[in-house]
């Protein structure tokens, strides 16, 4: 996406990174002309981010998890944490 001298230039005085500007653009709500990115919607976002994040933990407790798919059914899913494997 093309970027304006002044745009660049508000971004500078304003302090407002390029990673902010990113997240905006992915997350903001649409309103016309301009999309922004209120408090709300932020909690909201990192609310998601943190269910993702314990889910993911889990998924690290078992090595990972495989989930054996053909043509769009689910067949099986295990652990790949195999314990005493090569033992």
């Amino acid at each position: 996406m093309f970027s304006t001298n002044h745009f660049k230039a508000r971004m500078s005085q304003r302090g407002i990174s390029k990673k902010v500007i990113d997240l905006v653009l992915a997350f903001g709500k649409d309103e016309g002309d301009k999309l922004f990115l209120d408090k709300k919607e932020t909690q909201r976002i990192i609310y998601q981010i943190d269910n993702l994040r314990n889910t993911l933990l889990k998924v690290m407790d078992k090595g990972g998890v495989t989930v054996v798919v053909e043509d769009e059914t689910l067949i099986t899913t295990y652990n790949l944490y195999k314990k005493n494997r090569n033992k």
